[in-house]
């Protein structure tokens, strides 16, 4: 099982690492030759920079909402599986109860925190990677282990003296192999014959960058309490490090708004800034609007331009959002988990909570249904509100008998209602 490879490795790995060692990385920038950041790995074991690469780009507020918006849309569908209707069966029947897989993939978690999880993969990354950890007795799968998607190596295996066989896909993670057949993988955007996906942190890292660095910039501008300037001293023998310390010594009177001392030979010129020029605000608008484009929301959902629509409803937004931005994320999903479940059984989503309207067009909509020639029975209805049958009222199974408009007549006379429920579904469905 995959999910016993990786108990094992983690078990071999606690053994080989010796306590006290560490390593440190230094990155230069390839062209000034600097230094730029450095990077500790303590034990190595953990390394002191974000447990995933896209933790950064989260740090842009716009970036952070339009993520969790999608991702929380993408985990919060209850997913059911159905089987395929048949000559028999002209209908699709859904599965009840609904199979562990989709009711709580990856134990202990919910199922909210593991799909919001691979959504999360697979918007930044465009890879959704889990090991399946157990299967029934047919061999279909019941449970998965997600796996960061940054840490799982694909290739096509080449090499003729291999336990997989040539041209066979193989997922490393670490120094472990797995088969196709023991992976989940949710892949993005592709060209044909990739073996990975696209997501936003490879395809839009120069605009999240400059959205980071216009956020940085806007505070480095205030968090010091003094606007940028130049700090000069006509005092030819100043050496570097009385450099430093006259201008750590102003930052630090300025910061708490004190008054400040120069003597005859130091003078201060600002840089003028105004509030609106030092919080960046219309370039950080625009940075908002490209965040919008990036992730395929509606203009406006992030705060970055006015919406050009004069009017609309939550559940037209709703709709719209569900058709030009999620079906896409929805399909991936939906067809990957179909393949976890036997021939004949499809996987779908659950919109109604997405799609849900008003409460005012819900009951208009429960009223033309049940209604003239109705196609719902009013105890459905009820249902679907979460509400109680009522005896003799909407019970489906006892439908309440109407008052004949002429004389009873006779026992079979058509206008005299039998009651039975049969005949009362039947007149409704027909």
């Amino acid at each position: 099982m995959g999910l016993g490879k990786l108990a094992r490795r983690g078990d071999q790995t606690r053994a080989v690492l010796a306590p006290g060692t560490g390593t440190r990385y230094d990155v230069y920038d390839v062209a000034t030759q600097a230094l730029t950041q450095s990077f500790t790995i303590d034990a190595n074991i953990a390394p002191n920079w974000p447990a995933s690469a896209y933790r950064n780009g989260m740090s842009v507020p716009g970036a952070w909402r339009a993520s969790l918006l999608l991702s929380g849309l993408l985990a919060g569908c209850p997913w059911q599986a159905f089987r395929k209707a048949t000559g028999d069966d002209p209908a699709p029947r859904l599965v009840d109860p609904t199979p562990p897989l989709l009711e709580q993939p990856q134990p202990p978690d919910t199922r909210f925190t593991s799909f919001r999880s691979a959504a999360l993969d697979y918007l930044w990354h465009g890879n959704a990677i889990g090991i399946w950890a157990s299967r029934d007795r047919a061999g279909w799968p019941t449970s998965v282990v997600m796996v960061p998607a940054d840490s799982v190596f694909i290739r096509r295996v080449d090499e003729r003296h291999y336990p997989l066989p040539m041209g066979a896909i193989e997922y490393m993670i670490g120094d472990l192999s797995f088969a196709a057949d023991e992976v989940m993988h949710i892949k993005g955007p592709c060209r044909p014959g990739d073996l990975r996906g696209i997501g936003v942190l490879e395809a839009h890292m120069s605009s999240l960058g400059l959205a980071s660095d216009l956020q940085e910039t806007a505070g480095n501008l205030t968090g010091y309490g003094v606007p940028t300037g130049v700090l000069t001293s006509e005092n030819p023998d100043l050496t570097q490090a009385e450099a430093r310390k006259m201008k750590a010594s102003w930052l630090e009177s300025q910061r708490t708004r004190t008054i400040a001392v120069l003597n005859a030979t130091t003078k201060f010129e600002a840089v003028g800034w105004n509030p609106q020029e030092a919080q960046l605000i219309e370039a950080r608008k625009f940075s908002l609007a490209e965040q919008e484009l990036i992730w395929g929301l509606p203009v406006g959902w992030l705060g970055g331009q006015t919406s050009s629509r004069t009017y609309s409803n939550i559940e037209q937004d709703a709709i719209n959002l569900l058709k030009f931005t999620l079906g896409d994320h929805l399909a991936q999903f939906k067809q990957t988990l179909s393949q976890a479940f036997p021939r004949g059984m499809f996987v779908e989503p659950d919109l109604d909570s997405l799609l849900a309207s008003d409460t005012v067009t819900r009951y208009a909509a429960y009223n033309t249904a049940t209604a003239g020639k109705p196609w719902l029975l009013p105890s459905e209805v009820r249902a679907r509100e979460r509400l109680v049958a009522v005896k003799g009222i909407d019970d489906a199974a006892s439908p309440a008998p109407a008052e004949p408009t002429t004389d009873p007549g006779k026992p079979g006379d058509p206008s005299v209602p039998t009651g039975g429920d049969d005949s009362a579904i039947e007149g409704i469905e027909s």
